[in-house]
């Protein structure tokens, strides 16, 4: 969960013009226009914790991200010692808005503030029953307040919202997790000049294998063992080693614009190249030494599987992709987990 989190963080730091940098101190931190913030993730959120890290923070601001939802006593506490606390409910709030600015192409100045602004009822805004956080990027309450009502969009009696269902098609893919907006504010960090991005199902070979071999070499004998699996791109030949979820028969989508590409490496091509992959990976050079009177020759034997040896199953499966479009250039991001994917999945992205 913390690298999780801290990929978020770095994200959302990145994208609104923080370097982001190492610290023996801190998890992050991250620095603008001369000023730092440091950042902590912490699974336990107590009076020692808050001490240690504000204790050690002397040139900038901290910031104590937290999984569970803080007292008010251990936020005021916090407020003391200078360090702000995102717990879970705050950082929801946060990560929300930040991806709301995302889409609207607003710029957000994170951690403005050399201390953290005490919490009070008077910072809440009502509203349908729910209490709305102030906007901690930038400005103050008073500005955020401002924007929220010249914002708020007319809402016309009895009128509903168009609702916007998810469509099921029958493919044998890999679930779409990361939502095409998510996808733009990934890349973003990547590709300053992304405005949207287009889904697209990769066509990949997916192989299963197991070996069982022994070779005799003189007296010894040699095992050769081992089991896995792969991806092997039908769309560009690479072998990828992707950490994929099970494989559905229907996959569900939100979007009517995707693309579903075609194949272009065959069953037949996919599979003497997986072949060749396997027998290559298990393919040992091993000395033997052996003593004739005083002298000690050593003779090495190149040992491999065969074929017929590799139990193989092969099956095309699909990887859901958002490709997030610049004006010259593209980040691929794998929609199921997220990853900007290094390689191209396609002849036909260029990639930054």
């Amino acid at each position: 969960m913390k690298q999780n989190v801290t990929q978020i963080l770095k994200d959302i730091f990145t994208s609104s013009g923080y370097r982001i940098v190492d610290s023996s101190i801190a998890d992050l931190i991250a620095e603008k226009d001369e000023k730092k913030m440091y950042i902590k993730f912490s699974n336990l959120l107590n009076t020692s914790c808050i001490e240690d890290f504000a204790y050690n923070i002397c040139d900038g601001a901290g910031l104590i991200v937290a999984t569970e939802n803080a007292s008010q006593e251990q936020i005021e506490f916090a407020n003391q010692k200078g360090v702000i606390v995102w717990d879970r409910e705050e950082l929801a709030y946060q990560i929300g808005n930040a991806v709301l600015a995302d889409i609207e192409g607003e710029n957000l100045e994170l951690g403005g503030q050399s201390a953290p602004v005490e919490k009070t009822t008077e910072e809440y805004i009502i509203a349908d029953d729910k209490k709305k956080k102030p906007d901690v990027f930038s400005g103050n309450k008073n500005e955020v307040e401002n924007r929220a009502i010249e914002n708020k969009p007319e809402v016309k009696p009895d009128v509903e919202a168009p609702s916007v269902e998810n469509k099921v098609i029958d493919l044998q893919s890999a679930p779409v997790n990361i939502t095409g907006e998510r996808a733009i504010s990934i890349a973003r960090p990547h590709q300053r000049d992304v405005t949207n991005a287009a889904l697209k199902f990769v066509p990949l070979w997916k192989y299963t294998y197991e070996i069982q071999a022994q070779r005799q070499f003189r007296s010894k004998i040699i095992d050769i063992e081992g089991n896995g699996e792969g991806y092997f791109n039908s769309m560009n030949e690479i072998f990828e080693d992707f950490d994929l979820p099970e494989i559905s028969n229907q996959v569900e989508v939100e979007v009517n614009d995707y693309e579903v590409k075609s194949p272009i490496i065959t069953k037949e091509d996919a599979t003497k190249a997986i072949y060749e992959r396997i027998i290559d990976q298990y393919t040992r050079d091993v000395k033997f030494d052996n003593t004739i009177g005083e002298a000690i020759i050593s003779e090495h034997k190149r040992i491999s599987p065969s074929k017929k040896e590799i139990e193989m199953e092969i099956e095309m499966v699909y990887l859901p992709v958002w490709e997030a479009k610049g004006k010259r250039n593209s980040v691929e991001i794998n929609a199921t987990n997220g990853e900007v994917l290094l390689n191209p999945v396609d002849n036909d992205v260029e990639i930054m």
